[in-house]
């Protein structure tokens, strides 16, 4: 693997490792089984994140950081302090929550923000010094080249224990993510389904101590 630079990323940023987890997240059934049409989700995907990074950009206790190659961002994640509160409708909505609701259509979109809400329930009530990463994606052309791996190791869980924390959780709906995420030390301690339109998808939440 080619020297990669783990940063925060700079706010120039931004609408590129937006699309990069955008793009990422096209064929999850946490998003597909809401939004099943392609081209609607690819719209809804790309308004979605952007509208999420604008958001918590900037804001006390939490981060968005990236890992870059050739100055170019090849992955990306976004962290959450236990002390973190999720920024205000109001916010939402001036960084462009109507224009999610748009593409993705008000009923599907506010169905699914409720199953995210209950799939995270399960990290936010560990509390402590727990951190929650909300979001880690690798660019689909760089996928299975040890990025994310390395992210986790090198950048993401030394970032933690460097900003106070004791433990990193996260929830998942990917079977291979979930196998991922154990591999890489992290150990199951909720699991769950949720239905929508007759279609069914998993959840499972993880953690790892931080050292």
């Amino acid at each position: 693997m080619d020297r990669i630079v783990f940063r925060e990323m700079e706010k120039k940023e931004l609408r590129e490792c937006a699309h990069i987890a955008a793009q990422a997240f096209m064929s999850y059934t946490y998003f597909s089984n809401y939004i099943p049409d392609d081209k609607k989700r690819e719209a809804f995907l790309e308004r979605l994140i952007l509208c999420e990074f604008k958001a918590n950009y900037g804001l006390k206790e939490t981060v968005i950081l990236t890992a870059v190659r050739d100055g170019k961002p090849v992955a990306v994640a976004h962290l959450c302090s236990p002390s973190f509160e999720k920024p205000s409708d109001l916010r939402y909505v001036l960084k462009g929550w109507l224009g999610v609701l748009n593409a993705g259509g008000s009923k599907d979109v506010n169905a699914w923000n409720e199953m995210q809400k209950e799939a995270g329930d399960p990290c936010h009530r560990l509390g402590g010094k727990t951190w929650y990463l909300s979001l880690l994606t690798v660019a689909q052309q760089e996928e299975r080249k040890g990025i994310g791996s390395a992210f986790i190791g090198q950048f993401i869980i030394p970032y933690v224990k460097e900003h106070g924390g004791e433990a990193l959780c996260l929830f998942t709906n990917s079977e291979e993510n979930r196998k991922f995420y154990t591999r890489n030390g992290f150990k199951e301690f909720d699991s769950r389904s949720f239905d929508y339109k007759g279609k069914s998808v998993g959840s499972w939440s993880l953690v790892i101590p931080v050292k």
